[in-house]
């Protein structure tokens, strides 16, 4: 497979600093460059040259400690070309900004991943906290850049195919929120996150799921959430909006639907799927899941779905392989989660997995590796998180029909499909609630509340602690990101559901669709011909369907 490493303008989207999800943008634009380095004459023309592309082993990718002062200098050189009279000394002034750009979240993923690898590195934890500490002064030059070109005489060309697309810079007329304030205060999220993880860091010495743990570091992250919850409806007021839900879903994700549609959904859920919930719960399908796997076995089940689906998700696959694209041993002093992510410098993606050792293990491998093939099929995938995660949890649904899976394993999957659909909504509500808490009513006791009381709304087990909340990462990292994981299940469903009914048919649908340029979930969803969770009756069909599997 070619990979390209030209990038459309718009590649420089803030959504690269989604790094879990390996985000970011990018349509062709080589061709024009090729067009206008053969009009003789043509004195603006960009001089900027694609550099071949070869593939990296990971061992082999050098990380470079971020230089600010560069990435600052490729800054200034492009909006003082915007206010130029020469639109190709613009463009390669932007091109030059974007391999700055770029550079810097290359070194934040690479950072991200060799800490991850070894919590107790003192080295790659500095590395990471000064890239994560950075992203607030990078994003905000960003930010400039887009506003700066907005008001540039040079606009109407940069808004056509060739460049940004028609209408790009609409949302960055008049006044930027990103100013030294704004600066101040993402910068004082990512500290409060960076303790997040050294809380994690610290914790790893102590016993899981203790009274040791909840009344020492467990204490700190709770708090520490008290803190975030109040930072971030700060960032979201001087933004502009009246509160952090409509931040997250507009700004930070770019969602086409409301934390008021998410309302309704969860709320069908709830009225539809709690009950038959409660009983799969209480069923002893999860021991399914406890029999042993090795990483061998692991590794050869997503290997076995590669070759099954073949095309570019078994190309994607010998790459992952080939190059030490994917880190999925286990080991104590590794961060204990799976993420996928993209070194946009290398055109490569990286899976990492700290495996239990059990057989859930192979479901999340093929997740991870789902992300994998949508940035291996689209050079880097500009979709957002709610479409990335439907390749990956689509992939852990149609591993099971492709004769990699057995008939425990299924069973397993779609209970877990089932707690996914219940148990994420439940987190997303708990999140809901706590960012519309009053400053008055932001406190310790009452977000412990609050998550009590969606344990009791949601059916979710009596064993559980209501502190338990600061194992879940995503509250503390990733803000308003779960509701995600519910959307993107139930579309994941579907295609297993078709595939089930029609040999083939998911599974081309999935294929197709890895290099889609639709960004958003229901624009996503209508392209495919799936139908949307938020529709009136579809939750009471769901549970039909689960209740033949489970009843």
């Amino acid at each position: 497979m070619k990979k390209g490493n030209l990038r459309s303008l718009a590649a420089l989207l803030l959504a690269l600093a989604l790094l879990l999800t390996g985000c970011s943008g990018g349509v062709d634009f080589e061709g024009y460059v090729e067009n206008v380095m053969e009009m003789v004459g043509l004195s603006d023309a960009p001089t900027y040259v694609e550099e071949p592309w070869e593939p990296t082993a990971f061992d082999d990718m050098e990380y470079i400690h971020p230089d600010l002062d560069a990435y600052q200098a490729a800054l200034d050189a492009c909006l003082a070309a915007a206010q130029g009279t020469r639109f190709g000394e613009l463009v390669d002034s932007i091109w030059a900004y974007n391999d700055a750009y770029s550079a810097f979240y290359t070194a934040y993923a690479l950072s991200y991943i060799h800490y991850c690898a070894d919590l107790t590195s003192e080295y790659w934890g500095d590395e990471y906290d000064f890239c994560e500490a950075s992203t607030a002064t990078v994003d905000a030059g960003l930010d400039e850049l887009y506003h700066t070109l907005a008001a540039c005489s040079f606009r109407e060309r940069l808004e056509t195919d060739e460049y940004f697309g028609a209408d790009f810079f609409d949302d960055y007329e008049g006044d930027s929120f990103w100013d030294d304030t704004f600066t101040a205060m993402m910068e004082q999220e990512a500290d409060l996150e960076a303790r997040y993880y050294d809380l994690s860091t610290k914790a790893l010495d102590v016993e899981y799921y203790s009274e040791t743990f909840f009344n020492g570091y467990g204490q700190e992250m709770a708090q520490l959430l008290v803190e975030l919850v109040a930072l971030r409806q700060k960032i979201a007021a001087y933004a502009g909006y009246d509160n952090y839900l409509d931040f997250a879903y507009d700004y930070t994700y770019g969602r086409d639907y409301t934390p008021e549609d998410a309302d309704v959904l969860m709320a069908d859920i709830q009225n539809n799927l709690v009950d038959l919930y409660r009983i799969v719960d209480n069923s002893d399908v999860w021991t399914l899941g406890y029999s042993s796997c090795s990483e061998e076995k692991t590794r050869k089940y997503v290997e076995q779905t590669a070759g099954a689906v073949g095309g570019v998700v078994q190309e994607a696959f010998e790459s992952m392989n080939e190059l030490g694209l994917c880190d999925i041993t286990y080991d104590q002093k590794k961060y204990d989660s799976s993420f996928e992510i993209f070194l946009s410098d290398y055109a490569e993606p990286f899976v990492f997995l700290n495996p239990t050792g059990m057989l859930g293990d192979q479901l999340t491998f093929a997740h991870e590796f789902g992300h994998f093939c949508n940035d291996y099929a689209s050079d880097g995938s500009s979709v957002g998180i709610d479409v990335a995660e439907i390749f990956s949890q689509g992939l852990e649904y149609l591993s099971l029909c492709v004769g990699a899976g057995n008939a425990d394993l299924e069973q397993y999957k779609l209970a877990d499909g089932l707690a996914t659909t219940v148990e994420q909504a439940a987190y997303a509500d708990f999140e809901h609630r706590i960012y519309r808490l009053s400053p008055e009513e932001l406190t310790l006791e009452n977000i412990r509340a609050v998550y009590a009381q969606v344990f009791a709304d949601y059916g979710i087990g009596s064993w559980r602690d209501p502190r338990d909340f600061v194992y879940i990462t995503h509250f503390f990292t990733s803000p308003l990101y779960i509701i995600s994981y519910v959307v993107s299940n139930d579309a994941a469903f579907q295609l297993y559901q078709q595939e089930k009914e029609a040999s083939g048919e998911g599974l081309k649908l999935y294929v197709d669709s890895l290099d889609t340029e639709q960004t958003t979930f229901l624009a996503f969803i209508n392209e495919a011909g799936l139908e949307s969770p938020f529709t009136s009756g579809h939750m009471e069909a769901v549970r039909e369907i689960l209740s033949g599997i489970f009843a």
